[in-house]
């Protein structure tokens, strides 16, 4: 009898703290809803994919009052991590209700086409509720997964290739076949493509020649000899589902290349900035551009103002200059025969990529004092040709004077 009354006594004493506690909480979950789906302790399981965000809100009436309240949401039997999201502490007050919504990121690799926990807990310091809901996660029907980028060398020199091999993972329920890798680094402008014969699904992969993963083959990138020094995005796309999907990856690469520029570092001097020229001839201003600076600098020029009376070109069209050397770009000019008389001006701009570094005015004095520069040349050949021929003259006048001489000798000589 006292055993029997003892027994009681505990369960009447259990019961009672479960009341207890119950009466006592100040909040009561009323709602659940999965991605818009209302979910149920007792009844079908929600459907979502692996991959996927997926959104879990909790309705809460207040039943008391309490100030440090938070809503905790998490999926149980993933391996290799805590699939979990809590909202910020808030105060629930008598006869109100809440709202809060929480997001949870569903594992592309969990093992899918099977039924998990959905645990969804409002709690403050003093009590707690909990409830428990059922997932059915399922792989998505096509769903690639770009696993890892390599790339070769992880520090490339401007001028030089960069070698990308891309392995790929079949995550999805269907195989794909015709895989589409392209590797590209927009900045430079430089892209190129391999391709991946096909790839199974686990469920799938009875054959040993067939593959739930694989690698691309070494997809060459020529990185540009003009490529200044830093980090470049590289940029992965793998199409698949016959161009329908696409998954996109990204990763960085230093190029050490040429720097940008500093003005300060950079002399330029021309050999001329006004130079005399007859109309219809060609003359050439030489610019010698030196590098006082600690990187590889790449020069270019570019010529304006100079196309109502002139044409131009530049030779060469750029020029790569090391630290502590000195190279030279020419401007080339065509004087049109109508062109205006006087002085013809025009702008040359040294640039560095896409930087300005010395920008001056040089100017053409067409028919102007002295001989133009085609003139000239003309006037050296004239010369050149008036000199052959005093020097064959020479030859003949001399050679004639020494036939002279000799027929002289031959009169003077006797016989006996």
């Amino acid at each position: 009898m006292k055993k029997l009354l003892s027994a009681l006594t505990i369960i009447f004493a259990i019961l009672f703290s479960i009341s207890f506690a119950t009466a006592a909480a100040n909040f009561e979950i009323t709602k659940v809803e999965v991605d818009d789906i209302t979910a149920n302790e007792v009844g079908d399981a929600v459907y979502v994919e692996a991959g996927d965000n997926i959104e879990v809100e909790v309705d809460i009436d207040g039943n008391g009052s309490s100030d440090n309240v938070r809503v905790k949401a998490w999926v149980g039997g993933y391996e290799y991590d805590e699939i979990e999201d809590r909202s910020e502490i808030f105060e629930v007050e008598p006869n109100v209700d809440y709202k809060k919504s929480l997001m949870l990121y569903i594992p592309k690799d969990i093992d899918a086409s099977d039924d998990y926990k959905l645990h969804v807990e409002v709690f403050d310091d003093d009590s707690s509720e909990e409830k428990t809901f059922t997932l059915r996660i399922q792989e998505k029907r096509h769903f690639l997964d770009i696993q890892d980028i390599i790339l070769r060398p992880s520090s490339v020199e401007a001028g030089k290739s960069l070698f990308a091999t891309v392995r790929v993972e079949n995550l999805g329920d269907k195989k794909e076949e015709d895989i589409q890798v392209n590797v590209a680094i927009p900045e430079l402008g430089v892209s190129a493509r391999d391709y991946l014969d096909e790839l199974v699904t686990d469920e799938n992969s009875d054959d040993d020649d067939e593959e739930t993963s694989a690698s691309s083959n070494e997809i060459f990138l020529k990185i540009p000899k003009d490529a200044k020094t830093g980090d470049y995005d590289v940029v992965v796309q793998v199409f698949y589902n016959r161009g329908h999907d696409v998954v996109t990856a990204e990763t960085k690469v230093h190029v050490d290349g040429i720097s940008s520029v500093n003005k300060e570092e950079t002399v330029v001097n021309v050999d001329s900035q006004s130079k005399a020229v007859e109309a219809g001839d060609q003359v050439t201003y030489r610019i010698m551009v030196a590098n006082m600076g600690d990187e590889v600098q790449r020069y270019s020029l570019e010529v304006s103002g100079e196309s109502l009376w002139a044409t131009s070109r530049v030779d060469p069209l750029f020029i790569t200059v090391k630290p502590g050397e000195t190279a030279e770009l020419n401007v080339i000019l065509n004087v049109k025969e109508d062109s205006p008389k006087g002085k013809n001006s025009f702008v040359a701009k040294i640039k560095s990529g896409d930087d300005l570094v010395k920008e001056f005015s040089l100017s053409a004095n067409v028919d102007g004092n002295g001989f133009g520069e085609g003139t000239r040349k003309a006037l050296t050949v004239v010369f050149g040709v008036l000199v052959v021929l005093l020097v064959i003259l020479g030859l003949v006048v001399a050679f004639n004077k020494m036939k002279g001489n000799d027929k002289e000798g031959e009169e003077g000589t006797s016989y006996y």
